[in-house]
């Protein structure tokens, strides 16, 4: 009997008991990163990351041996020495004008063992020794007294001494070339900036296959053949100088 009496208030406590809120966990994608860890880190570099079909090595050969050309021609300058006629191109004349570069002031001829410049314009004779004589080649600018177009630069005499700092000069732009960090635009590369931008974008990957392992090698075999080539064009060079 007590039993009937009781049960129902029980239900009743129970049917009307306050609902307590449901705790809610909301992952945001810094605490998915968080407990990612190195995962999240690895697919994110996975997807930077570059595999072996993605070399092209008909391209990066295209690359290193226009790095070989841009050598060459600063051998065969180097070989001229202050022989050469474009020895005064980079040169900036002052005139009444402004700033202008050589080229559109002058012209230059080898005559013996002599430059002979010819000015477009006479009033800029004096101009262009000024820019000369400014420049420290160690060379004399003569004006033609006769003629005020004509300017006579006697070549200096070539001495051991003068061949052993040629070839330092292109000593330096070897190793610039070979080994220096190049930059951004076409004629900035290096054989080195060339080789560090595939290193880069290979050790992207967190696990390397074996087909990436091998464009690697493969590449690294004609890395050292292009190198070898532009050592080859500095002996070469540098034989002809101390002849």
């Amino acid at each position: 009997m007590f039993r009937a009496l009781l049960r129902p208030s029980y239900l009743a406590r129970a049917r009307f008991a306050p609902r307590l809120p449901a705790r809610q966990f909301h992952a945001s994608p810094l605490s998915l990163k968080k407990r990612l860890g190195k995962k999240t880190v690895e697919v994110e570099e996975n997807d930077a990351a570059v595999s072996a079909s993605d070399i092209d090595f008909k391209e990066l050969e295209t690359k290193m041996q226009a790095v070989v050309d841009r050598f060459g021609k600063v051998a065969n300058e180097a070989k001229l020495g202050k022989s050469n006629p474009s020895i005064f191109d980079n040169l900036t004349v002052k005139t009444a004008d402004g700033d202008l570069p050589f080229t559109s002031t002058a012209q230059t001829a080898v005559k013996g063992r002599n430059f002979m410049i010819t000015v477009f314009d006479p009033s800029n004779t004096k101009n262009i020794v000024s820019a000369i004589l400014a420049a420290n080649l160690n060379m004399t600018p003569i004006a033609d007294p006769q003629n005020k177009q004509s300017i006579k630069v006697p070549l200096p005499p070539v001495t051991t001494d003068s061949k052993k700092e040629t070839v330092k000069h292109l000593k330096e732009s070897f190793e610039k070339l070979r080994n220096g960090p190049g930059g951004h635009s076409k004629n900035a590369h290096t054989l080195a900036s060339i080789r560090g931008d595939i290193k880069k974008r290979l050790s992207k990957k967190v696990k390397k296959s074996d087909d990436e392992t091998k464009a690697w090698n493969d590449f690294e075999k004609i890395h050292r053949q292009y190198c070898d080539k532009l050592q080859d064009v500095f002996k070469t060079a540098e034989k002809a100088i101390m002849k």
